[in-house]
């Protein structure tokens, strides 16, 4: 496969080609409502880009299975150069009117296309906070069973992040600048010392902060996956958040990576 191919299946997609769901909301211990939102493109708008760089020259088989209780369905497309699957699957029984063998297919479509590099730029996006008002245009709902209206953010940012992706070509070797002197998270068991990974408080420690820093940071930080995992690093700090809302010590809890797709 040529570069330039390469290249035109990596390209971002148009701003208004873009969908948004939400990956995790919740409320903040004043009432207000917070949600994290993921950017993905419909199935829709991954065929078309096949059909953009390819022609008529690609083709795709989806092969179903009934696998205890989940739909499962796995897709192959094929090029004239290169074969890649792709596979999903979704709970039967779910009572709702949703197609289980049709959602699962046009999820393995767009995990088979992402290793063609369609779409992979928006692993690497900022992450993103859904804008709250009562005339969005999305609804969404709390697990506390708060109702809440959203607008999806910009793209900012998605640009930058898509370069990596974009340029097939070796890299220019550059010296790394110094990375900054910041000691590691620790499950001390006291929150005090622990200490800020990132930001303009970096390197400092919660115990060291102003009350109403603390608060923001209590409120506003979740860890993010990446790459499907969530880093032991980014789990530590949030307990360590979590503990200084109760006022004790803290233990880290591991997770099970996540299975989730921007698509």
């Amino acid at each position: 496969m040529s570069n330039d191919i390469i290249n035109k299946l990596r390209a971002p997609f148009p701003e208004d080609r873009i969908e948004w769901r939400i990956q995790s909301c919740g409320e903040k211990t004043d009432g207000t409502v917070w949600a994290r939102v993921l950017a993905y493109i419909d199935n829709r708008s991954a065929m078309e880009r096949l059909d953009e760089v390819f022609g008529l020259d690609w083709s795709h088989r989806e092969e179903f299975h009934n696998i205890g209780t989940s739909a499962v369905c796995v897709v192959t497309i094929t090029t004239a150069s290169r074969t890649v699957n792709g596979s999903c699957e979704v709970e039967l029984n779910k009572g709702d009117d949703i197609d289980p063998f049709k959602s699962a297919a046009s999820g393995a479509m767009k995990r088979a296309v992402v290793n063609l590099g369609v779409g992979r730029y928006l692993y690497d996006l900022p992450e993103a906070w859904a804008i709250i008002g009562d005339r969005g245009k999305h609804q969404g709902k709390t697990k506390q069973g708060t109702r809440f209206r959203w607008d999806a953010p910009s793209l900012d940012g998605a640009a930058r992040a898509a370069t990596e992706h974009v340029e097939y070509a070796a890299p220019v070797q550059r010296a790394a600048a110094p990375a900054p002197a910041v000691t590691p998270v620790a499950d001390t068991g006291d929150w005090r010392s622990v200490v800020i990974p990132f930001g303009k408080q970096q390197g400092k420690t919660l115990g060291s902060l102003p009350a109403a820093s603390l608060k923001w940071w209590q409120d506003n930080y979740q860890p993010k996956p990446y790459k499907d995992r969530i880093s032991d690093k980014d789990k530590a700090f949030r307990a360590a958040l979590d503990a200084s809302m109760a006022g004790k010590a803290f233990t880290l809890t591991q997770e099970e990576p996540s299975d989730d797709v921007p698509f």
